[in-house]
């Protein structure tokens, strides 16, 4: 009966699939940039976000290359256009959590209907945060290497592979001198990589949370500089997805997960262009957390992409008077027994707030997206997500089932 259900899932999936020409049809004058800077878009008028309806499968799918073996959970995605190619990387293990199984793998398309293997990662150690970046015509490819134990979070360094052709990739180097420093979102502004990171004991029960949150910069993708001798942050903050607006000035959003002073949730982060170092960070956090953020700038409008939590109490639902060990353990026992989607917000930078907008594609364990333009008004998303027919599905539930990998497009379009 479960091979009759698998089979049924996967006829299912693979009969949504569409291909990517429109992404191809970007190559014909170059790849496009991604960066908002080289796009001027009229701020009188209105656009509104759609996405499209038609998901673009990379897992399952059964063009992949036959010495591409996937595990059955499939999660943490990266992706990049190179060379008239579309690229992807993807974490594949037996589930969520940490384990010797795990392999990193990167693959590429010239028309997205055919995949050719780049890279497999396999150091039987688990392997996760993928990340891509360009620095002039070199592609280059990180992630963080970590512990075996399903129980805890054991990061070491931060490694990068540098493309050489089709196939072919340098071997890894050690891109962070700091033990325990994890890559989280990067991007390339104004010729220049600029990554969030952090470092520090996360998932801690007892005592201060103490994890230190740091902007990074670099001009060849090897060599990163932090942008000040202190951090950005410290407390229980650890991912925190950014982009610069069009005056320059730089906004975040945070993952307050371990918890601190400022409670437990989210911070909606501004600093200004001239201090990008010198962040402003609310004194009490929002109580709805944004796990897994990522962010991009359309125009005037800076979006926002998480993980969004459908139970009906926020993540920092417990009192504050309570020992910290307590709320942590009740916040994530009842946040692991919700169920999840992913979904895209808007950032209000008059009231400081995040606005809710709606769904993508994604339930049980899932997002963890990545973003690439295509152009002024396009960009192309890719996600994860458990069986996308389980709506309700508990995030602990997804992270021990298989979960999937999809592509597709977001569009922004002229309002009436």
């Amino acid at each position: 009966m479960r091979t009759v259900i698998h089979i049924w899932l996967l006829l299912s999936l693979l009969s949504a699939n569409n291909n990517l020409d429109y992404v191809f049809e970007y190559f014909i004058n170059g790849i496009p940039s991604d960066d908002p800077i080289e796009y001027k878009i009229d701020s009188n008028i209105s656009y509104v976000p759609r996405m499209d309806t038609s998901l673009y499968w990379i897992v399952p799918n059964k063009e992949l290359p036959a010495d591409v073996n996937t595990l059955k959970s499939n999660n943490n995605v990266a992706i990049e256009l190179f060379e008239n190619r579309i690229f992807i990387a993807f974490r594949s293990s037996a589930s969520h959590f940490a384990g010797s199984s795990t392999k990193m793998i990167v693959m590429s398309s010239k028309d997205g209907k055919i995949w050719d293997k780049e890279d497999i990662i396999e150091i039987n150690q688990d392997i996760r945060e993928p990340l891509f970046a360009k620095v002039s015509n070199r592609l280059m490819f990180y992630y963080f290497q970590a512990g075996t134990s399903s129980m805890k979070f054991e990061p070491t360094f931060v490694y990068m592979k540098e493309r050489v052709e089709l196939g072919k990739w340098s071997k890894p180097q050690q891109v962070s001198d700091v033990g325990s420093r994890v890559f989280w979102s990067m991007k390339n502004r104004n010729n220049k990589i600029y990554v969030t990171s952090y470092e520090g004991e996360h998932y801690k029960i007892f005592g201060k949370s103490d994890i230190s949150v740091r902007l990074l910069e670099s001009t060849d993708g090897v060599n990163f500089n932090e942008v000040s001798t202190v951090a950005q942050y410290n407390g229980g903050v650890s991912e925190v997805a950014f982009e610069f607006d069009e005056n320059g000035d730089f906004w975040a959003v945070s993952r307050n997960e371990d918890g601190d002073k400022s409670g437990f949730g989210s911070h909606l982060i501004f600093a200004d262009k001239n201090e990008i170092d010198k962040w402003m960070v609310p004194e009490s956090a929002i109580k709805n957390i944004f796990m897994s953020p990522r962010m991009f700038r359309h125009g005037d409008d800076i979006y926002l992409i998480s993980r969004r939590n459908k139970g009906l109490l926020p993540f920092g639902f417990m009192p504050e008077i309570l020992p910290m060990s307590i709320q942590r353990i009740f916040n994530w026992l009842k946040f692991t027994t919700s169920a999840k989607t992913t979904s895209l917000y808007k950032i209000n930078r008059e009231s400081m707030g995040i606005e809710y907008l709606f769904d993508l594609p994604g339930t049980g364990d899932t997002a963890f997206s990545a973003i690439r333009r295509l152009d002024a008004h396009s960009f192309l998303i890719a996600n994860y997500t458990s069986d996308v027919n389980k709506k309700n599905r508990w995030w602990f539930w997804g992270q021990i089932k298989p979960t999937y990998i999809y592509m597709t497009k977001l569009t922004f379009e002229v309002t009436n």
